[in-house]
């Protein structure tokens, strides 16, 4: 299980997307992955050229997000302060003169480091950086006129039979973690 999806608070955290050159063709392959990979409606969704809001249907689960935030600062920044009070353990039992002299706000600096350590972590895996190149390609795909298929999937071997689908109708993939 990759790191991101330990934190996820999104039921589909993971994603596929395929460009095609006209609207027609991107709706059939989205009936045919809905039908053959018996799929949700809200999990397949096409964004076409004159869609108002096409980075609502990229990333439709805005609570689980911030679900996803929250679960990753949390757990990272208390794992980063139970490694800071692991590394005081580690550092009082070998003898340092400094930590020895001053237990308390050894103690206390090192859990601090760690917690603030731990909660910069949590912020790079919850902005799910994986997903960078995911939007921005579909923006720019949909922009340029061309439309794209959205597979919000549920697991990676969901998503991965979705793409190799999306890859045999001829399309360009791109996928999330």
């Amino acid at each position: 299980m990759a790191l991101s999806h330990a934190f996820s608070g999104e039921l589909h955290s993971t994603k596929v997307a395929a460009i095609f050159d006209d609207d027609a063709r991107a709706r059939e392959v989205a009936r045919r992955l809905r039908l053959e990979l018996a799929l949700g409606h809200g999990q397949v969704r096409v964004i076409h050229p004159r869609d108002p809001v096409p980075g609502r249907k990229l990333e439709p689960e805005v609570s689980g997000i911030r679900r996803t935030l929250v679960r990753s600062h949390l757990t990272m920044g208390v794992g980063g302060a139970l490694i800071g009070a692991a590394l005081f353990v580690l550092l009082r039992v070998t003898g340092v003169t400094m930590i020895v002299s001053s237990v308390t706000i050894s103690l206390l600096v090192l859990m601090f480091y760690g917690a603030v350590s731990g909660l910069l972590i949590g912020g790079l895996v919850g902005l799910r950086p994986d997903h960078d190149a995911y939007v921005h390609t579909v923006l720019s795909e949909v922009r340029h006129g061309r439309a794209a298929v959205v597979v919000h999937a549920r697991n990676g071997e969901e998503r991965d039979r979705a793409d190799a689908m999306l890859s045999a109708a001829g399309a360009t993939t791109v996928t999330t973690l």
